[in-house]
């Protein structure tokens, strides 16, 4: 279903930076790897379990898409686009009894984690432009910083599942709308950001931070890498559900 969004997305922005002039809208596409770090726990006031210490769940990777629609117009508010879908597996065997769901769970134990994660940022930004100074006769630019503020519309899709002799699972489908903040400098082929998404009023709670650098090869082509931490808290029926990835992303950027 998240998929199925993002592609619709996608088509839509690529559309209509094709159809509108290139001095009014340009249109970023991007695609990579994360390989985060997991963490979390599940409390239930039975048996807590640890994602790390009782699952066996450490590090993973998957690919990544993103998409930035930028509209040079008075007031128009530009569009980005991120999704990523992480699927682990891991066999473990617990030294106690825990509880997942409505099962209890001991020994030998099967699990797997299915996570996706759409975010949908509308936001304004306000740029500053640099100036030239001098140092020992030699000129320099200070570079452009650029200020965003805006909305990110987080849609996110967790599963977890425990098996043995029986299975019991968690499903977590939560749309979280979060305020947005960003700050960017662009000094010549570089560019340096970080962006955070936080505070939300919701049954789930979930939280984006991300700083990365850009740098651009050639004409459009960019080289990107950030580090990316996503976390949420959900509470379904008697599971309260906290759940972290964080670590690096390694991107292809382009621009047209």
């Amino acid at each position: 279903m998240i998929l199925k969004m993002v592609w619709l997305l996608l088509s839509v922005a690529a559309l209509y930076g094709a159809s509108e002039e290139e001095a009014k809208v340009t249109v970023k596409f991007e695609v990579g790897v994360y390989m985060p770090t997991i963490s979390g726990t599940i409390t239930n006031g039975v048996s807590p379990s640890n994602f790390q210490d009782d699952f066996g769940y450490k590090n993973s990777a998957s690919s990544y898409l993103a998409m930035e629609l930028l509209l040079n117009y008075d007031y128009a508010p530009n569009l980005y686009v991120g999704y990523f879908n992480m699927q682990e597996r891991q066999d473990t065997t617990l030294t106690s009894s825990v509880r997942v769901a409505e099962g209890d769970f001991n020994g030998s134990v099967s699990s797997s984690v299915d996570y996706e994660v759409l975010n949908v940022v509308f936001y304004q930004d306000f740029k500053t432009k640099g100036g030239f100074f001098s140092i020992l006769g030699k000129a320099f630019y200070s570079g452009d910083i650029e200020f965003d503020v805006g909305i990110n519309a987080k849609l996110l899709s967790w599963r977890f599942q425990a098996t043995n002799s029986a299975s019991s699972w968690i499903h977590a489908y939560e749309f979280i709308p979060l305020p947005y903040l960003g700050l960017k400098y662009y000094l010549y082929d570089f560019i340096a950001y970080a962006n955070v998404s936080a505070l939300a009023v919701n049954r789930a709670t979930s939280a984006t931070y991300q700083a990365g650098i850009e740098y651009r090869v050639v004409k459009g082509l960019y080289f990107s890498a950030s580090y990316l931490r996503e976390e949420f808290t959900v509470v379904e029926l008697k599971d309260t559900v906290d759940f972290a990835t964080s670590g690096y992303r390694f991107g292809i950027k382009y621009a047209f």
